[in-house]
C-alpha cells in the first residue's frame, strides 16, 4: 500500500473556515462548495473542529426565536459543533485511518502541535484498499 500522505489533500487545496469567520461567510462557503461539513481552524492554524450545515441551521433557528441574537456579529466560534470528527496524526497506520473513515467522510490530519495540514478523504482510502485487494487476489491467482 502507498503511504497515506500520498492521498493527503493539503491545507492549501482544502476548503476550510477559521473560527473567526462570520456566520454569513460560513453559510456562503457551504452554498458555493455544496459540502455538508468543513474543517475549522484557529488563528494559529490548529484544527478546532468541524462545522456542518446543521450547526448553521441550529444557530439560525435560535436567532429567529431570540431577536437579541444578531447573526451578523456571530463568528463560527460562537456556534456549537455537533459533529466530533476524530483527527489523525501524520504517522497513523493505514488500518487506523480506514477505521476512522468508516464513520467520517474525511479525516482531518494534524501535526504534533495540532496544526491542520489537510484532509484524507474516505473515497481515496477506499480506492487504495480496493487496489491493494485486487493486487493481492491477482498475485494469489498467478501463484
Amino acid at each position: 500500500m502507498k503511504n497515506h500522505l500520498f492521498y493527503l489533500l493539503p491545507k492549501s487545496e482544502t476548503v476550510f473556515l477559521t473560527n473567526t469567520d462570520s456566520f454569513n461567510q460560513a453559510y456562503n462557503m457551504f452554498v458555493i462548495t455544496n459540502y455538508t461539513a468543513l474543517p475549522v481552524i484557529n488563528k494559529k492554524g490548529q484544527y478546532v473542529g468541524t462545522i456542518c450545515e446543521g450547526d448553521l441551521l441550529r444557530a439560525l433557528t435560535i436567532s429567529l426565536t431570540h431577536p437579541e441574537i444578531n447573526l451578523d456579529s456571530f463568528e463560527i466560534k460562537d456556534i456549537e459543533f455537533k459533529i466530533n470528527l476524530e483527527v489523525a496524526r501524520i504517522n497513523e497506520s493505514y488500518e487506523h485511518l480506514v477505521e476512522l473513515a468508516v464513520n467520517q467522510n474525511f479525516i482531518p490530519l494534524v501535526d504534533d502541535q495540532g496544526i491542520f495540514i489537510g484532509i484524507l478523504r474516505r473515497q481515496e482510502l477506499i480506492k487504495e484498499l480496493i487496489n491493494f485487494l485486487s493486487e493481492k487476489v491477482a498475485t494469489q491467482e498467478a501463484g
